[in-house]
């Protein structure tokens, strides 16, 4: 298999993976590679982590469920959950922890072993040029708080020599890719894409692992922070472009990405409350956008020379939809309505007392209650959730009227569909039951989603036309 190690690193990169997580399920495809996301966080407990880890492990079990055929394992679906991601310590039984080293409650200063210095030891004049009394005092545990150079030295740490590290590069093979996704106007992910970066093409021992074909997509200043002055905080958000020029002047000559996207906001739309430790952000339409750029990675040749792209919308509106996107959005879009389509079946059905498939496909009380099932229906209420954030945040991603049900003619913004209520799709997947019932599968889980996807898909896919 074709590999592709997406490196998460801090916040936004945690934010994003999530996104690209829920593109997949609805359908997005990664062009036959298999994304091993590795997340580079400091942060001891940080809450979106642990979700992150938790949405990921629910993919796999859904995605391993719809291939497995007892003794014998299917080829992968070609609508939901067709694309698949494993961990790191799936290739190699080996931790994929990577907070390990700087995940403490240690303080910078001790880090650094700077009490060790004499008084007038002249090297105390270098620290306290390079680093602040605060950054000195910050405990690791809770991340950078905006401070790039205090990132670029314990990430080098976190990095050099770590299992992980050493794991990816033994499983890095030739057709493998790199992606690297993080923020440029922080501390994790501006000091963290360069430094890894530079990592991996001095990889001089390892050649598969030196020239791998990388990309990079750096999230531009797209939300604010409440005042500093008011919450008692360490990070400042009106420092946030000032830090992001420093970081494109640095970036302009120094990293060596085949590709790397800049995805970000003109202002900050967004502001959110200054919580170094829950950081508890809404998911928000940049990070969607910078999700995009994976599918699109993977989708390109490796190039002459480096290529520097982003994204742009058809129309500045502050709720956007199929028509102010425009037409580069249209797999997205259809990928976000095909699963909340699923969400209605998934909701409904075990409720319908006259699905004529509760006794031919044997979807009946016991399917609905079986573990498979159950995990499809906690993973779409975590989906639900997420679109619902996208579609009140600022700005709004918002194509659907995604609780009007009753009305699903026109239930895509901008777009009229032939199905006008879920009748339409219900026939679909029995017409489709019909055609499929010489498969030599007996996997219910998998005819499910497949036969809801091409009922749905009979409908939508005029959205990309």
């Amino acid at each position: 298999m074709k590999k592709v190690f997406v490196f998460c690193i801090g916040g936004t990169g945690i934010r994003v993976m999530k996104s690209i997580t829920m593109l997949m399920a609805g359908g997005m495809n990664t062009n036959g590679y298999t994304v091993v996301p590795i997340i580079l966080d400091p942060h001891l407990d940080l809450e979106e982590k642990k979700n992150l880890h938790s949405l990921l492990d629910s993919y796999i079990n859904i995605y391993q469920q719809s291939i497995n055929n007892g003794s014998s394992t299917l080829n992968h679906l070609d609508g939901f959950f067709n694309s698949e991601i494993r961990l790191l310590n799936q290739l190699n039984n080996q931790s994929n922890n990577t907070q390990q080293v700087a995940g403490s409650k240690e303080k910078f200063g001790s880090y650094i072993n700077s009490a060790a210095l004499g008084a007038d030891d002249i090297n105390n004049l270098l620290i306290e040029t390079l680093f602040s009394s605060k950054n000195l005092n910050n405990q690791l545990s809770v991340g950078f708080k905006g401070n790039p150079n205090v990132g670029i030295v314990v990430l080098g740490e976190m990095i050099e020599g770590a299992d992980w590290f050493k794991a990816f590069k033994m499983h890095c093979e030739k057709e493998d890719r790199v992606f690297i996704i993080s923020s440029i106007f922080g501390g994790t992910g501006a000091s963290g894409y360069p430094l890894l970066e530079k990592k991996i093409r001095g990889s001089e021992n390892e050649p598969t692992v030196k020239n791998a074909i990388m990309g990079a997509v750096s999230v531009l200043p797209y939300y604010g922070l409440k005042d500093p002055a008011t919450t008692g905080s360490d990070i400042d958000s009106a420092n946030f472009y000032t830090k992001t020029k420093a970081a494109l002047a640095y970036y302009e000559n120094t990293v060596d990405s085949d590709y790397l996207y800049y995805i970000g906001e003109k202002t900050l739309k967004q502001v959110y409350e200054n919580d170094e430790k829950k950081q508890d952000d809404k998911a928000n339409f940049i990070e969607l956008v910078a999700a995009s750029a994976l599918f699109d990675f993977l989708n390109k040749e490796k190039p002459d020379k480096r290529q520097f792209l982003s994204r742009a919308i058809e129309s500045d509106e502050e709720s956007l939809d199929l028509i102010s996107m425009g037409s580069g959005y249209k797999e997205m879009i259809k990928s976000v309505a095909d699963y909340m389509l699923l969400r209605n079946f998934v909701n409904k059905l075990p409720s319908e007392s006259y699905f004529p498939l509760k006794v031919s496909r044997g979807f009946n009380d016991h399917f609905y209650k079986d573990a498979s099932f159950l995990a499809l229906k906690r993973f779409t209420d975590i989906y639900y959730q997420w679109y619902s954030e996208l579609a009140q945040n600022k700005r709004t991603f918002a194509p659907l009227h995604y609780d009007e049900l009753k009305k699903m003619g026109g239930w895509i913004k901008g777009m009229e569909l032939d199905a006008k209520d879920d009748s339409y799709y219900l026939l679909r997947m029995i017409q489709k039951s019909n055609q499929e019932k010489g498969e030599d599968h007996s996997n219910k889980f998998r005819f499910f989603l497949q036969f809801a996807y091409d009922a749905i898909n009979s409908y939508t896919s005029k959205i990309k036309k």
